[in-house]
């Protein structure tokens, strides 16, 4: 269940990162964020064991991205998909990782869209429509 779940939320934007962690934590999740990819990829790699979904934006500065940060992840959650905050990506332009994307505008979407991808692992009949990089 989504309620009580570690998320870590790794987004640039000050107001949005703020705003995800309110709205996360309302619904009863534990929320580490970072500001940036490299302070997530370190939360990844300390924490492991404790992040049960991560949210991220696709486009961050400097080197480590959204994608990096996806593969890292799934490294440890194969099964797990991950959130990620970008407007329309071209499939050209997507690597091949499980992910949900949605527009970083719409941070209540990220909620809905964690608990649907909780209840469709509690529920293997319940369909979860979703956009996944192919």
């Amino acid at each position: 269940m989504l309620a009580s779940a570690t998320v870590l939320v790794v987004e640039n934007d000050p107001i949005t990162r703020e705003l995800l962690e309110n709205i996360l934590h309302t619904a009863g999740c534990q929320v580490l964020a970072a500001s940036t990819g490299n302070a997530g990829l370190l939360s990844l790699c300390q924490l492991q064991a404790q992040i049960g979904w991560l949210v991220t934006r696709v486009g961050l500065p400097g080197l480590v991205d959204g994608w990096l940060l996806a593969d890292e992840y799934h490294r440890h959650n194969p099964d797990r998909p991950v959130v990620l905050l970008s407007e329309e990506i071209l499939e050209t332009d997507c690597p091949s990782v499980d992910a949900v994307f949605v527009p970083p505008h719409a941070p209540m979407m990220v909620l809905e869209t964690l608990k649907g991808l909780a209840l469709s692992e509690t529920v293997d009949n319940a369909p979860v429509e979703m956009l996944r990089a192919a």
